[in-house]
């Protein structure tokens, strides 16, 4: 029950997601973009009691470790972490646990933005373009038509909400929610804080696009009534 789309452009990345979840049987809807610090965000796609448990084992080796020093270092932590409650758990719910997309400077507050997806055993990779969870195989398929290298992280995090609205629901109906999506451009100067969020009024564009494209879909097609 996920949306994850994350995107690499000629100025930096993007990591957008959905904003709903099931607890108990019941769909809530939460902020499913969490922040390190500033520095570094990531997102989780799989079972939310286990994305919980990561959210804690994460932060107290982030203590444990007095911050990290870099992006790869957070990779390999979260590596570990993912790797050991897949282990705890697959086999007991006969199913993937959890994914996660993290995105950040390559030094977290200088450097490269970078973008890796870590799988459910432990292993993460480099990635410039993924759409992942419950909604990822209808959102791959916009993606390789709207998500294109050579545009500004600004209109890239336009269109990863614009998918992630448009697969919301009459597309996949664990999907859903109000999209963020957030930016992280490339800067060789020190940046304290360089997350930057899609802005409301812009965000709000998106969606409305996405739902009148999908009213609008076999006019925009040239699909003639039969009547």
């Amino acid at each position: 029950m996920t949306l994850i789309v994350g995107v690499r452009g000629k100025d930096g990345v993007v990591v957008a997601s959905d904003s709903k979840v099931l607890r108990g049987g019941e769909a809530e809807f939460t902020n499913k973009l969490y922040e390190v610090d500033g520095k570094l965000v990531y997102a989780i796609e799989g079972l939310t009691g286990v994305a919980d448990d990561f959210n804690l084992l994460f932060e107290s080796e982030r203590q444990r470790l007095r911050d990290f020093d870099s992006l790869y270092n957070a990779k390999v932590v979260a590596e570990d972490i993912v790797a050991e409650l897949s282990k705890r758990y697959t086999e007991r719910v006969q199913q993937p646990t959890l994914g996660l997309l993290m995105g950040g400077l390559e030094n977290l507050t200088y450097g490269e933005a970078q973008l890796y997806y870590i799988h459910d055993v432990g292993y993460g990779e480099k990635t410039a373009m993924i759409c992942s969870g419950s909604g990822g195989r209808y959102a791959t398929t916009l993606a390789k038509f709207l998500l294109k290298r050579d545009l500004t992280v600004e209109e890239l995090a336009k269109r990863a909400v614009f998918i992630i609205a448009y697969v919301a629901e009459d597309v996949d109906v664990q999907v859903g929610g109000q999209p963020s999506a957030v930016m992280i451009r490339d800067t060789e100067q020190v940046t304290p804080n360089p997350l930057q969020y899609i802005n409301q009024n812009e965000l709000e564009k998106m969606v409305e696009k996405a739902k009148q494209v999908k009213e609008n879909l076999p006019d925009l097609l040239d699909f003639k009534s039969s009547q």
